[in-house]
């Protein structure tokens, strides 16, 4: 996702919508009574002595629809509302209910009267995702490259020619490998020197899991992920970008690092230490204690919750920011989010004991 302008004074963002995964975003961004500006097309029926009764025409206009409900699916994703903003030389469109379906590629304005910090945070995320570095090393059993990638550069810091023995030479194969995999080691070391960030390892057989396996054993503190692609070496690493792997990667990456806080929380709630809670009436008191470290909540929650509920929600998360907590907001459609959903949608960690727990 791309984002032309946030302008939150005046309560609006334009957005230019480029994957699928922004369609997803912006699901979870927009709300019941905001109101989307968006090209679109309308059925109108002809008008004039010449038109056939019944005769209508579909014409392309931009509109504006303030927000009853969205849908995200099958078919994309669709916002259904009200005409608040029309072309005026077309009559009878003001009032009238009308669908817009987004599709990649297009630009549309979103206009809240407020924008909640954790809004924002999510469409920077998602503008940031495709510029945010990762390593490529894609590798087979003939060619291999290093690359480090970041938005629309690609540069290679190593590239390599191999000619590994058979699998009928056990040793010679096996030494052959270890020779290998320690140059490509040695040249992905060096970058993350120069910068931190996560490696993909891609290629189209076992190769690329062994060496998965050889590097996570040597290098401490970096997420490594192995995913599938059709060669090795350079055009390994175009098919890599091309794919989409790198948005997949930042994804899996974000969902990792949900599921670590959410297993991190479940265990203190198992604890005898007591700093963890969840439910809103227990998490609300801690927030107003200055108490939660680290608030978790679900998409879901307030994606679902009535006007008033949600404007709780987003008031405890003004509380804990404010106060000095971190707030991550988890994805209700997977295992991390699922378990909090489980709990009410909203749990923390705390920084200390309160007097206050949900089940108390």
């Amino acid at each position: 996702m791309k984002i032309l302008s946030l302008d939150l004074k005046h309560g609006f963002a334009r957005l230019l919508v480029e994957t699928p995964d922004d369609l997803w975003h912006l699901y979870n961004v927009i709300s019941p009574g905001d109101v989307v500006y968006a090209r679109t097309s309308r059925e109108l029926k002809s008008r004039g002595e010449a038109a056939r009764p019944g005769q209508s025409r579909r014409v392309s206009m931009t509109l504006g629809v303030k927000v009853k409900n969205v849908e995200f699916g099958g078919r994309g994703l669709r916002i259904l509302g009200v005409v608040v903003e029309a072309p005026e030389r077309y009559e009878g469109i003001l009032g009238s209910h009308h669908t817009l379906n987004i599709p990649l590629n297009s630009v549309l304005r979103l206009v809240k009267e407020e924008w909640p910090g954790y809004q924002v945070e999510r469409l920077r995320r998602a503008s940031e995702a495709e510029g945010k570095p990762v390593v490529i090393v894609a590798l087979d059993d003939e060619e291999a490259c290093v690359a480090l990638v970041g938005g629309f550069k690609v540069d290679v810091k190593l590239e390599l020619r191999v000619r590994l023995p058979g699998k009928r030479e056990p040793e010679k194969r096996g030494e052959a490998l270890k020779k290998y995999f320690s140059e490509l080691l040695h040249a992905l070391q060096e970058v993350l020197r120069e910068v931190k960030a996560p490696v993909a390892v891609v290629g189209p057989g076992f190769v690329k899991e062994e060496f998965l396996r050889y590097a996570a054993g040597r290098l401490k503190g970096v997420s490594l992920q192995a995913f599938t692609v059709s060669s090795g070496g350079l055009s390994g690493v175009r098919e890599a970008v091309r794919s989409g792997i790198l948005l997949k990667f930042a994804r899996e990456s974000r969902l990792l690092e949900e599921a670590k806080l959410v297993e991190e929380f479940l265990a203190e709630l198992s604890s005898d230490r007591e700093l963890a809670t969840y439910g809103l009436e227990a998490v609300e008191k801690a927030a107003q204690y200055g108490a939660v470290e680290r608030l978790l909540v679900v998409d879901r929650l307030l994606r679902e919750a009535e006007i008033e509920e949600r404007r709780k929600i987003e008031e405890v998360i003004r509380l804990v920011e404010n106060k000095g907590g971190k707030v991550t907001i988890l994805a209700g459609e997977h295992e991390g989010g699922e378990k909090i959903m489980g709990l009410g949608g909203i749990a923390a960690i705390l920084r200390f004991k309160t007097d206050y727990y949900a089940w108390g």
